[in-house]
């Protein structure tokens, strides 16, 4: 065989492709831990010792007093705090999480880009992201707003500071640099996080500071410098490992399809070889010995395309590192590991030989008298079996009834080991339905194939023939729509899953946001600031809406609560507008189930009362809704915020930044629901982007394999398709005739694995995201499944091309011609 390298080709590209992905992967994986490693130690640096506040709530802060009793332990040289605390900045209209740090040291890594540090409260210097993010300049005031108690603080940019990995965690990111007093001001949480110890002896620094009294007080944590290096890539590990982790599961599903298309690959070649093989035999070779041919020549094969494999996958992981830089909040260059060339390589191997035994153990049972045979295939032609139809039959029955069972657990409970449970369980149940879809598929793929094919058949002579061809052999049928079908049905139950979860998350979001963007201004919101929202582009109305804290009292229930005023034109912007239809003057729509139903209760705010009659509904506001009004008679000076809807296909960031350059409202608060749906639309995408991409090589792998069982296909037919081309068939029609039968089984395997991918996915997105207070919401894909019906076509179409090729080039003649 090795005489004929064409022939291992696909074979050949199977392998390579299977053992790149893993090495890719495995290196990638790699390459973070080095990150990570690099990551952890950068704050620590060279400190003998590091203290660290607990991380519970009720945790003692590490205050001033502690830093200066530790300075004082003997032994320390000198020692540095570090705050590191979140704040949110409103900018541009739009809110963002920054870190905000106080003052880190100018360091080769960490330096002062322009301007000055900070020296007084007000003062602040922005990282370099935050920077270039936000189009920030010198001088500019900058609003935050404290997580702690929504304080909201003005502080002035006087320096700009590019941290590297000794001043911050993640380099790439948007901070805050403050004085310590000033970055307290700003969060509105005291105490630093940690304190880096240094000095001589670390282990001497590490139990004279942990008896302090200072330490012993505080509950505070003191470990050595290599110690807390450690423990720091413990935790950042966890991200690293999870992600090398997923990616393997693409590699193994990879690897997994390389299987099917390594054994068809040996079935046809040793149907080419029959002759040879029992020539072989006819000059004295064993059983044996022909084994151990067809073996050896795997193992070589396995050993080139790992070899290829390697190489390749190691040249993918360089390039993404290189040029992928920008996904990364830190740092990540290329670092290999032998483990990442040596397991993958000895993983190529193994498959080869495990995918080979079938082909060698055929073989070997060539008799020495086909040597005087005709060239004909000797694949195998048996049919569903009674043993494999039951085994198949069960399989698909455990697997439906774990998947009704995942079904009928998800949303009874919340807890982690619950929802852990449910989601094993929906696997494990697809996992053995799919198993059971793949057994019955001499039966199951022939049949269909009669029904999908059944129109071909009435239209042209090709069109039958191909039907018919699809049909003959129902082994290698199976074969040829398994390879497709692992794809198809891993790609449709992720497109369903992540519809149906988007349309989840927009519904709960939809609740949780009903409005496209609240606007809370610092002061009044005049008509032709109005106007100017509403001239926005792809802002659809806005709408002022009161709002104001008061007291309700009602029976033995008193309590402060939100009350709004709003209009009907404001209810009908909203995206869930039954939660403010239908109020009337006099009373107030509420979920609140503190109240009853038609009871009346008094609202009090600033020595003003209103007695109102409570409308209570789940479908409601959880605030006190009421008309203007009613709003009027309560609290005539009441804040006025504005509520906007935008274009239903608008750009909601976009949008958002838009309003926020509106000059009156460049310090207002721009909360976007629209926005907020729109960053969890771009994450799902973004995930279902990366799993089809991975998926896209398991599918490439598939496409090899449909087109060597078409070749197989092809050589049995040698003399038929002679004998046809004898009778009048054109060569196009031949060509058609071997297109419409790849086509034929590329639609069995897209009907079976899209019909497998709605149960998949809808019972894993349930399991995935129902709870007691989140119902499902089901939706299907139906442009993303045309697309996936017509790329799946178009791979057995292209899967066609070179056995078509193949067939064309049999002549008239060769319906009487022997080897």
């Amino acid at each position: 065989m090795l005489r004929q390298p064409r022939r291992l080709i696909s074979a050949g590209i199977a392998i390579a492709l299977g053992v790149a992905f893993m090495t890719a992967t495995l290196l990638f994986g790699s390459s973070l831990s080095a990150a990570v490693r690099d990551l952890a130690g950068g704050q620590v640096g060279d400190a003998a010792a590091v203290v660290t506040a607990n991380e519970n709530e009720d945790a003692t802060p590490i205050d001033r007093q502690v830093v200066d009793a530790v300075a004082a332990v003997p032994g320390v040289e000198r020692t540095r705090a570090l705050y590191e605390s979140w704040a949110q900045l409103s900018r541009m209209g739009a809110q963002t999480q920054v870190g905000v740090n106080n003052l880190p040291e100018l360091t080769e890594k960490t330096t002062l880009a322009e301007g000055r540090l900070p020296q007084s409260d007000g003062e602040v210097a922005v990282s370099t992201h935050l920077r270039d993010s936000y189009a920030i300049e010198l001088g500019e005031e900058l609003t935050t707003q404290s997580y702690l108690d929504q304080h909201q603080t003005q502080s002035k940019v006087v320096g700009v500071i590019d941290p590297g990995s000794d001043a911050v965690t993640s380099p790439d990111s948007d901070y805050l640099f403050a004085t310590d007093d000033g970055a307290t001001a700003i969060t509105g949480i005291t105490g630093y996080s940690s304190i880096m110890v240094f000095g001589e002896d670390p282990e001497a620094l590490k139990t004279a500071i942990g008896d302090s009294a200072a330490i012993k007080d505080g509950g505070f944590t003191v470990r050595t410098g290599t110690e807390q290096v450690q423990h720091q890539i413990d935790m950042l590990a966890g991200a690293s490992r999870s992600i090398t982790s997923f990616l393997l599961i693409f590699a193994g599903i990879a690897l997994f399809v390389s299987v099917i298309v390594i054994a068809n690959t040996f079935s046809i070649l040793v149907a080419q070889r029959a002759r040879q093989l029992a020539m072989m035999r006819c000059v004295g070779a064993t059983r044996g010995q022909v084994f151990a041919t067809v073996i050896g020549e795997a193992l070589v094969l396995g050993a080139i395309g790992s070899a290829a494999g390697l190489a390749f996958g190691a040249g993918l992981a360089w390039v993404f590192l290189h040029f992928g830089q920008g996904l990364f909040n830190t740092e990540v260059t290329f670092s290999a590991s032998t483990g990442a060339f040596v397991a993958p390589f000895l993983i190529g191997v193994a498959i080869t030989f495990l995918s080979c035994l079938g082909a060698a153990r055929r073989a070997t049972a060539v008799a020495p008298l086909a040597a005087l045979h005709p060239e004909l295939a000797t694949a195998e032609t048996k049919r569903l079996g009674p043993v494999r139809g039951i085994l198949g039959a069960l399989l698909v029955l455990a697997g439906a009834g774990l998947l009704v069972t995942g079904w009928r657990m998800a949303g009874t409970g919340d807890d982690e080991a619950h929802m852990t449970a449910t989601i094993l369980t929906a696997m494990a149940g697809a996992i053995l339905a799919w198993l059971g879809v793949i057994v019955l598929g001499r039966g199951l793929i022939p049949a269909l194939a009669a029904v999908i094919g059944s129109p071909l058949g009435r239209a042209s002579a090709p069109g039958e023939l191909a039907v018919a061809n699809s049909r003959r052999n129902p082994g290698r049928a199976a074969a040829t729509a398994n390879a497709l079908l692992v794809g198809v049905t891993l790609i449709g139950t992720l497109t369903i899953g992540a519809a149906c979860s988007q349309a989840t998350v927009d519904h709960e979001l939809g609740d949780h946001y009903p409005q496209d963007a609240i606007i809370a201004p610092t002061g009044e919101i005049s008509d032709g600031v109005l106007h100017q929202i509403r001239d926005t582009e792809d802002v659809t109305g806005a709408e002022r809406v009161t709002t104001v804290h008061a007291q309700a009292s009602g029976g033995d229930t008193t309590k402060d609560v939100d009350v709004m005023g709003v209009s009907y034109a404001a209810a009908q912007l909203s995206r869930a507008p039954q939660r403010y239809d239908g109020v009337g003057d006099g009373e107030f729509l509420t979920d609140d189930t503190d109240f009853a139903d038609g009871q009346r209760v008094t609202v009090s705010q600033d020595g003003r009362s209103v007695e109102l009659t409570a409308r209570v509904s789940p479908t409601y506001e959880s605030a006190l809704v009421v008309t203007p009004a009613t709003m009027a008679q309560l609290a005539p000076d009441a804040s006025t915020i504005v509520w906007v809807r935008y274009a239903d296909k608008a750009d909601a960031q976009h949008v958002t930044s838009q309003l926020g350059q509106i000059e009156p409202l460049k310090n207002a608060s721009i909360n976007s629901g629209a926005a907020e749906r729109a960053v969890y639309q771009q994450l799902i995408d973004m995930v279902l982007m990366v799993a089809m991409a991975l998926l896209a090589i398991a599918v490439l792998i598939a496409v090899v394999g449909v087109g060597n069982t078409l070749s197989l296909s092809v050589l049995e037919r040698t003399q038929e398709l002679g004998l046809l081309r004898a009778m009048g068939m054109t060569k196009g029609q031949v060509r058609q005739m071997v297109g419409l039968e790849s086509m034929t089984l590329a639609a069995v395997a897209t009907v079976i694995g899209l019909g497998l991918s709605v149960v998949f996915g809808i019972v894993g997105a349930r399991a995935l995201l129902e709870s007691p207070d989140i119902s499902l919401v089901v939706d299907l894909p139906w442009l993303r499944l045309a697309l996936i019906v017509a790329v799946a076509l178009l791979a057995g179409w292209l899967a066609s091309l070179a056995p078509a090729s193949r067939a064309v080039k049999v002549t008239p003649s060769a319906a009487l011609a022997t080897e």
